[in-house]
């Protein structure tokens, strides 16, 4: 725990903090924004509880923007700290082993994005309510979200961002240019949309495209479960553990990071 409390100190003048702030903030203001602005064509009818479609609009933009872009540059934002203060020679020579080291920065991280699910579910049901107060014609103070259905899709939704997590968590050791493995991300979310936009049914093995299938299930690919898990999210964990354990053998294998760290 005390190495972890390091790691947030390290991060604490970083953008980190702030994406992590503004990532549970952006997609409730921007449809609350339009709720306000299109609210005519909101209004539910008569048995509807709006909150319905205010949590459809909200899942569906996080769905699309979270995982491409929010996991991917929280990874590399952690990483760049030791990158570019070229600190790695520096805590490789402290008395802590390698694998403390690399399970410190997995788990801080993990909390980094369980915080983001933490500021995120308050601030969506305040914006909700807000927007109802300022315009009582569409009813959201007249209803309630549904809860259980709000804490099952950040559970599945983390749960389906681990896959990507995991890929980039091996990239941003493996490459001190943090422009690489955005790059990587940026292509995959292309592919992703190509693979939605062409109803292909290989977007179940494709990882970029896990959160937002996990809010929005295509109704092209067959829906099969395991448990309580969809298929693209058991192999979402699957993802995690292989690329975790390639990451963990690479990061512990380097006897020089200064110089291996490209």
């Amino acid at each position: 725990m005390l190495s972890i409390s390091t790691e947030f100190i390290k991060s604490k003048k970083t953008f980190a903090w702030w994406l992590v702030i503004f990532g549970a903030v952006f997609m409730p203001l921007f449809v609350s924004f339009v709720f306000l602005s299109k609210w005519e064509h909101l209004v539910p009818q008569q048995g509807q509880n709006p909150w319905d479609e205010f949590a459809e609009m909200s899942w569906k933009g996080m769905g699309f923007l979270y995982t491409p872009f929010f996991v991917v540059l929280l990874t590399c934002l952690f990483f760049n700290i030791e990158h570019k203060n070229n600190t790695w020679k520096l805590i490789f020579t402290l008395p802590v082993s390698k694998s403390t080291i690399y399970f410190n920065k997995l788990f801080t991280l993990l909390i980094f994005i369980l915080l983001f699910y933490i500021l995120y579910i308050p601030i969506w049901i305040s914006c909700g309510y807000a927007v109802g107060l300022i315009k009582p014609a569409l009813q959201l103070t007249d209803h309630s979200p549904d809860y259980i259905s709000l804490l099952s899709l950040c559970f599945h939704s983390f749960i389906a961002s681990l896959g990507v997590f995991a890929i980039h968590f091996w990239l941003s050791i493996r490459f001190k240019n943090m422009i690489i493995p955005i790059g990587i991300a940026v292509l995959g979310g292309i592919i992703w949309v190509a693979l939605h936009q062409g109803r292909a049914g290989e977007i179940t093995y494709f990882p970029y495209a896990y959160n937002y299938s996990t809010v929005s299930p295509p109704d092209w690919v067959t829906s099969k479960k395991i448990g309580i898990f969809p298929l693209h999210e058991i192999f979402s964990m699957i993802y995690f553990i292989v690329f975790s354990t390639l990451s963990y053998r690479y990061f512990c294998s380097t006897t020089a990071p200064s110089s291996t760290f490209i």
